[in-house]
């Protein structure tokens, strides 16, 4: 049984699946308190489904870059649950790459004070280093990159299908040392 977790933009996404099947979701947009709802919303999804947290073997968590605080959260729990049970599988994904998939795009999400965090995709790849331009910089930026579908903060992805589609391309953390948040700083 494998757990999905983003909370890295205002948004609580949890999926539940074994077997590249979904048997539950959950996608709570504008959330301003995750810290507050994580636990009792997971606890609520394995109660809906009769699932116990042990019957969970692999973690898939989506590790920022993104909110501060949220991109701590998914973070934090899924290490948490290393350091209980070493047994446990800890993978992890930018969530620029989620939200380019399989895409040929140009992946953002807002960084805020007009900035924007933004890598370039193709087919799964990342060509360009993830890396955070000026709101101003952006045009100039996508010029280069005329071909490329432009993603911006989860709008108008398939969730579900980005995760089963990039399910083998997270990264296992191989240690608890390893499950950690994805900053991307601003270089002047």
């Amino acid at each position: 049984m494998n757990l999905f977790i983003d909370t890295t933009n205002n948004r609580l996404i949890l999926i539940i699946e074994k077997n590249n099947q979904i048997i539950d979701y959950l996608d709570m947009k504008n959330q301003l308190r995750i810290s507050d709802i994580l636990i009792e919303e997971i606890d609520k999804m394995f109660k809906k489904n009769n699932i116990k947290i042990n019957e969970v073997n692999s973690f898939y968590v989506v590790n920022g870059p993104g909110s501060y605080t949220g991109v701590r959260l998914g973070v934090t729990f899924s290490k948490t649950i290393k350091t209980i049970n070493n047994d446990v599988n800890v993978y992890l994904i930018s969530s620029l790459a989620f939200q380019a998939g399989d895409k040929k795009c140009i992946s953002m999400i807002d960084a805020r004070g007009d900035k924007y965090y933004i890598g370039v995709y193709d087919n799964k790849k990342n060509i360009i280093v993830d890396q955070v331009l000026n709101k101003e910089d952006i045009d100039q930026f996508k010029s280069n990159f005329k071909n490329y579908e432009i993603l911006v903060d989860y709008n108008e992805i398939d969730i579900i299908n980005n995760f089963l589609i990039l399910k083998n391309d997270f990264k296992i953390a191989k240690s608890v040392n390893e499950i950690n948040p994805l900053y991307i700083k601003h270089f002047i």
